[in-house]
C-alpha cells in the first residue's frame, strides 16, 4: 500500500485536471462550465456523462456513476484506488513512496479459510467417493452434468454426523467452527449442519465461499415429510442473505458487459440459465428481493429482468418485487403451466434461454394479468382496476405502448369503451407530466443546459433554484426527488439547515438513497463537502454528486424555503400511505377477506379526508 495521507492524496488530485484525464479516454463536448461526452460506464447512444471542471468529479444521469479522478480510473480500467492514485501521481510528475508491508488480516479471515476448506471437501466427496458417484447419477437425472458439477463446485457431504468436523476440528479453532455455521455444537454432542445433501457453495463478488445451500437426494430422505427439501447457511459474520447473491461472482462482468442482470429464486434456476446460454443471471437463493439485493447490483446494471416461479407464490414475489424496483429499468418473464425456470428447461430443453430473451413483457402487461379481478362482472371492481392500471400506463414514455395497453384494457373490461379508459389514463398522464422535470432539445439553453422544471402547485421547488440537467440521457425526477436533492444541499452547506432537520426526530427522505446519505451525515460532527465525500461508499457517494450536479442555488436562504421543503415531505408520504393502503385493498379483493377489505376502505376514505382530496 502506498503511504499516502489525506494531504498527499488531496495534492496528487488537485495537481490535474479531471477532464484532461477523463478525456485520454472518453470524447468530450464543451457545453457552459462542463463537458458532456457518452458515458464509458453503460451503452448509450447520446450523452448523459457530465464532467464539472469546476468542482472536479464526473455524474452520470443515466447510469449515475460518479466520483473523483481517482475513482474514474478505478472504475474505468477496473484497477485498485493505490494504482490509480499512482496513475495520477505519475500524470502529475510527484513521486510516490511505497510500503511493502503486509496488509493486515481480514478479522474473519478464518472463517473464510473454513468455508473454502469445507467446499473442497464437499466437493471431493462428490467427484471421488462411492456414496458421491450415486449422488453424480441423481444429478445427471436431474440434468447436472459433470461439467456444471466443476463449474459450480458443487459437493456432496456425507451422512455421518460429524464428517466434515473431523476433518477440520484440528486446524480451526472453536470459535471459528462455531461462528461459521457449518458446525453444531449442543449441549452433549458436536455435529454437522448439513447432512447427506448435495451441496451448492455460494460465494461472494469476489469469488470466496461465504454460505451453502444444501439439498436432500436420498430416497430415504426424499420420502421424509419432515425434512425440508433445501437448508441454506444461517447468518454469519460472513453471510447475510438480505444482500447475498448466488452467481455474482461469475456473472458479475457478463452483467456489466450486457448492463442487465436476470433475478431468479434459486440456483437451480441461475444453472438451467447457464446451460441455455445465459450466463448473466443471480439467485436470492429463495429469499425475497430486498434493498440490499438491488442496492449491490445497481453497480452492475441498469435493466433488470424477473425470471421467478410460474406458481402463485412467485408471480406474488415479482408483484412485491416491481414495488421495489419502481424507479428502475425493469422487464417480466412469467414461467408458462406453473413452472420454475429450472422445471421449464427439463419439460421443454433448449426453451427457457429463448423465453428468457424474447419472452420479456413491461411491468405494466404483468400487472394487468397479475391483478386482473376475478368478477369482472362487478363495476366497482373494473372501476377499482382502472385506477390501479392507470397510473402505471400514464406513466410510461410512449404514447404509441400508451395506446397499445390502453387498448389491451378494454378489451379485458367488458363494461368500458376506449374512450372511457383513454380519458381515465390521460387524467393520470397530465399528474405524471406535472410531476416530472422533462427535458426537450427545443428548450436548450445557449450553454447547451436545459432549463429548470416550472414551479407546481402541489410541490415547491423554486425553478430559480434548481439547476438545469444535460437534455442527452437525463432521467425523469419527480418534484419530490428535486425537494430531497434541494434539501441536502441546503443541510450540506447550511449547518442551521442540517440542525434543524435532525431535530425533527420523526424525518425521513422519500427514497431510500436520500435517506442513505443522510444518515452518513448525521454520524458527522461537522458536515462540510471534502469530510462528507470521505466517509461515503457505494451508492451513497453516486448521491452526493447526484446533489452536486442537479442543484445550483444561491447561497443565501430563508426560513419560507426550508418550510415549503418540508411540507413536500409530509405530503409525499400520506401518498405513500395510501397507495400502501389501496394495494392491501386490492390484496384483500383477490383474497375474498371482506372484513379487511371493508376495513382498508374506510381507512383509504378518512386518509383522503384528511388529504383534501
Amino acid at each position: 500500500m502506498a503511504l499516502l495521507d489525506k494531504v498527499k492524496i488531496e495534492e496528487i488530485r488537485s495537481s490535474v485536471n479531471i477532464v484532461d484525464v477523463i478525456s485520454q479516454h472518453v470524447h468530450l463536448s464543451k457545453a457552459g462550465t462542463n463537458y458532456l461526452g457518452l458515458c464509458p460506464f453503460h451503452g448509450e447512444k447520446t450523452p448523459s456523462f457530465n464532467v464539472n471542471s469546476q468542482k472536479q468529479f464526473y455524474h452520470c444521469f443515466g447510469c449515475g456513476k460518479s466520483g473523483d479522478v481517482f475513482k474514474f480510473l478505478e472504475d474505468y480500467k477496473e484497477i485498485p484506488f493505490r494504482d490509480a492514485v499512482k496513475e495520477v501521481a505519475d500524470i502529475a510528475g510527484i513521486p510516490l513512496e511505497i510500503d511493502t508491508r503486509p496488509v493486515k488480516d481480514n478479522p474473519n479471515q478464518a472463517i473464510y479459510d473454513l468455508h473454502t476448506q469445507a467446499a473442497r471437501i464437499y466437493h471431493t466427496v462428490l467427484t471421488a467417493t462411492e456414496e458421491g458417484a450415486k449422488a453424480r447419477e441423481y444429478l445427471l437425472n436431474r440434468g447436472i452434468s459433470d461439467e456444471i458439477i466443476e463449474k459450480f463446485n458443487i459437493g456432496l457431504s456425507l451422512s455421518d454426523n460429524d464428517f466434515l468436523y473431523q476433518s477440520v476440528k484440528q486446524k480451526f479453532e472453536e470459535s471459528v467452527l462455531t461462528n461459521s455455521g457449518l458446525i453444531t455444537f449442543a449441549e452433549n454432542r458436536i455435529f454437522d449442519s448439513f447432512r447427506g445433501r448435495i451441496m451448492f457453495p455460494l460465494n461472494n463478488e469476489h469469488g470466496q465461499v461465504i454460505a451453502f445451500s444444501g439439498r436432500i437426494w436420498r430416497s430415504e430422505d426424499l420420502d421424509n415429510k419432515t425434512l425440508a427439501k433445501y437448508k441454506n447457511s444461517t447468518t454469519t459474520p460472513i453471510f447475510n442473505k438480505s444482500e447475498a447473491l448466488y452467481n455474482l461472482d461469475r456473472a458479475g462482468k457478463s452483467i456489466k458487459k450486457t448492463h442487465e442482470v436476470y433475478l431468479m429464486e434459486g440456483f437451480m434456476d441461475v444453472i438451467a440459465a447457464y446451460e441455455n446460454g445465459i450466463s448473466n443471471a443471480v439467485a436470492s437463493m429463495g429469499t425475497a428481493l430486498t434493498e440490499g439485493h438491488i442496492r449491490k447490483l445497481r453497480s452492475y446494471a441498469h435493466k433488470f429482468v424477473l425470471v421467478y416461479d410460474g406458481d402463485k407464490a412467485g408471480q406474488n414475489a415479482i408483484y412485491k418485487a416491481l414495488n421495489l424496483l419502481s424507479s428502475e429499468d425493469v422487464e417480466v418473464v412469467r414461467i408458462p403451466d406453473g413452472l420454475d425456470p429450472d422445471e421449464y428447461n427439463k419439460a421443454y430443453p433448449d426453451a427457457l434461454g429463448t423465453l428468457m430473451t424474447t419472452g420479456r413483457m413491461a411491468p405494466v402487461e404483468f400487472l394487468m394479468s397479475h391483478l386482473r379481478p376475478a368478477n369482472l362482472t362487478n363495476l366497482q371492481a373494473q372501476l377499482d382496476f382502472i385506477d390501479l392500471i392507470g397510473p402505471k400506463i400514464a406513466a410510461i414514455d410512449s404514447l404509441t405502448a400508451q395506446d397499445a395497453y390502453i387498448k389491451r384494457l378494454v378489451e379485458i373490461l367488458p363494461d368500458f369503451e376506449y374512450n372511457q379508459v383513454e380519458s381515465a389514463v390521460n387524467q393520470r398522464r397530465e399528474n405524471v407530466i406535472d410531476s416530472q422535470t422533462i427535458y426537450d432539445e427545443s428548450f436548450m439553453f445557449d450553454d447547451g443546459m436545459a432549463p429548470p422544471p416550472e414551479e407546481d402547485d402541489d410541490a415547491y421547488v423554486d425553478p430559480t433554484l434548481v439547476a438545469p440537467i444535460p437534455v442527452m440521457g437525463a432521467k425523469k425526477l419527480s418534484q419530490i426527488e428535486l425537494s430531497e436533492l434541494q434539501l441536502l444541499h441546503r443541510m450540506i452547506y447550511h449547518p442551521s439547515v442540517m440542525a434543524r432537520v435532525v431535530a425533527a426526530n420523526d424525518f425521513q427522505f422519500v427514497h431510500r438513497r436520500y435517506q442513505d446519505l443522510f444518515e452518513v451525515m448525521k454520524d458527522l460532527e461537522e458536515v462540510e463537502e471534502t469530510n462528507l465525500v470521505g466517509q461515503l461508499t457505494g451508492e451513497a457517494t453516486e448521491t452526493f454528486y447526484e446533489v452536486l450536479s442537479t442543484v445550483n442555488v444561491p447561497d443565501d436562504i430563508s426560513d419560507q424555503e426550508i418550510d415549503d421543503l418540508l411540507k413536500n415531505f409530509v405530503k409525499a408520504a400520506n401518498g405513500t400511505q395510501l397507495q400502501a393502503l389501496q394495494d392491501q385493498l386490492v390484496q384483500a379483493k383477490q383474497t375474498g377477506n371482506s372484513a379487511l377489505e371493508l376495513q382498508l376502505t374506510l381507512q383509504i376514505i378518512a386518509q383522503k379526508q384528511q388529504d383534501g382530496v
